[in-house]
């Protein structure tokens, strides 16, 4: 067990966050890259491939959902003091993350010209996105395991690898864009299908980095299970917070594909605008991120502690740095939109139509940095049901009717299904802040009931100064009393 990790929760947000930030970025521009790839085939490709995106985003979802609950579990045993549990942990994360792994690469290769349709998507379109969705399937089990090695990373403080992973990721991604899309040096020309085995290339590459630091640089045992019994027993506390979690996430994402479908329908601007807007606006979403990850290690570590005031002190810090940072992204965005668009295309109609997708955006990142912080410390805490079911309700009930009576009923198009998701966003954060409030979140941690916490060197200190404090205090007390007891006599 590294020594570092037994002082997370005391260490700064920042110096948590900014590799989480880092890690994110480098994970952006993968994003940007493949999109900037896939415009230079053709804007129909570009479109094709980020209607079914969302598809891909299913999986993602279910990854970063077990990555968190995992994540968290492991962060309260080491708050908590309880390393014998920790390694059993890691194990059943990483089973957990490879069975739903396996699965989902069998769905997205079996039925991705199924998807491609359900996606109204035909002709050359639908065959450029069958091929992405077939090819891209094939490596999704890679990326699983890679969430469950993050998430080791993670719990432990040390998001700086977890950076680096990405990092090569990123750098192997592009070099494979670059050799497969039109055959360069010798390599086979493969179109859109060389831009998924360029992703599934980098996935494997940066699994590989990763495994090689958690086990030969910093020595974390991870122990699988032996038998079913076992991860019946271990996967429980995971599951407890990944199971309803997963609710929020993949009704994000179904959501999404369903808005998706409708803005097929406004034509192809719409679409591409739509790819090109979400790529841009990921730095503010990144930026949101990194922030509800480092505040959820530090609360997922005090909750295990039992410091529940400073989980609630550092959750309002996070949500301040969230705010701030946030709105400087967006608006940096809107001043210099133009230039930011033009990476991607030359369609001046995509630039207009780009701005007024960036000024709806001011309101929903803003909600989105309330939705994203408090609802991950909610989840740290095991308070993860909530938050999904109103999640849940507020997308499919609210979000996606509103959205159809914007875009498409009153004939808004792109822009009112984009105010839609925004208000959406500021609902749902308003929501989860009204919930953490009122505290319910302290008694769901994985040790409310279960082992006292250890004090630290500091606590026993403190509670040795006031143990001695109190046996001054009571023999003065004592001695005034027999004083004033022979005065009487």
């Amino acid at each position: 067990m590294p020594k570092s990790s037994q002082s997370v929760a005391d260490r700064s947000l920042l110096s948590l966050t900014w590799p989480i930030f880092i890690d994110l970025f480098f994970i952006f521009m993968i994003n940007v890259t493949d999109a900037w790839f896939l415009s230079r085939i053709s804007d129909s490709a570009a479109a094709s491939i980020g209607a079914v995106i969302p598809i891909l985003g299913v999986a993602f979802a279910l990854y970063s959902t077990l990555h968190q609950g995992g994540s968290s579990v492991a962060s309260q045993r080491i708050g908590a003091g309880d390393h014998n549990q920790l390694a059993k942990t890691y194990g059943v994360l990483f089973a957990i993350l490879l069975f739903a792994g396996i699965l989902l690469s069998i769905i997205m290769m079996a039925f991705a010209p199924t998807f491609a349709q359900w996606m109204g998507l035909s002709d050359d379109m639908a065959g450029m996105a069958s091929i992405y969705l077939s090819t891209i399937g094939i490596g999704t089990s890679v990326l699983a395991v890679r969430f469950a090695a993050a998430a080791v990373l993670t719990s432990q403080g040390k998001t700086h690898w977890n950076m680096w992973s990405t990092f090569v990721m990123t750098i192997v991604n592009i070099l494979f864009n670059y050799l497969l899309i039109d055959g360069k040096h010798g390599f086979p020309d493969l179109g859109v299908q060389g831009v998924a085995y360029a992703s599934v290339i980098a996935w494997v590459v940066s699994l590989c980095f990763t495994l090689v630091i958690i086990i030969k640089h910093l020595h974390i045992n991870i122990a699988l299970p032996k038998s079913w019994l076992l991860f019946k027993k271990d996967s429980a506390p995971i599951l407890k917070i990944a199971i309803p979690s997963v609710l929020d996430p993949m009704s994000w994402q179904l959501t999404q594909i369903l808005m998706t479908v409708m803005i097929v329908t406004m034509g192809e601007l719409a679409l591409a605008t739509r790819i090109y807007s979400f790529n841009l606006l990921f730095t503010a979403i990144l930026y949101g991120f990194a922030i509800s990850s480092g505040v959820q290690i530090k609360v997922a570590h005090y909750i295990g502690a039992k410091r529940f005031e400073d989980a609630d002190k550092q959750l309002m810090l996070g949500l301040k740095l969230g705010i701030a940072g946030a709105m400087f992204f967006v608006f940096t965005l809107l001043a210099f939109s133009d230039y930011w668009f033009a990476i991607f295309t030359s369609n001046v109609e995509i630039w207009a139509l780009g701005k007024l997708i960036l000024m709806i955006a001011i309101i929903g990142e803003f909600g989105r940095s309330f939705n994203l912080i408090v609802g991950a410390s909610l989840r740290a805490s095991g308070d993860a049901r909530y938050v999904s079911v109103v999640g849940f309700t507020i997308m499919w009930f609210m979000a996606l009717p509103l959205a159809w009576l914007l875009g498409l009923h009153y004939g808004y198009g792109l822009v009112g299904i984009w105010l839609a998701t925004s208000l959406d966003e500021c609902i749902r954060g308003i929501i989860a802040l009204k919930r953490w409030n009122t505290g319910i979140w302290r008694s769901k941690g994985v040790y409310v009931a279960d082992i006292p916490v250890q004090p630290t060197i500091n606590e026993s200190i403190d509670c040795q100064e006031a143990n001695d404090c109190q046996d001054i205090f009571s023999q003065e007390s004592t001695q005034k009393h027999n004083d004033q007891a022979s005065k009487l006599l």
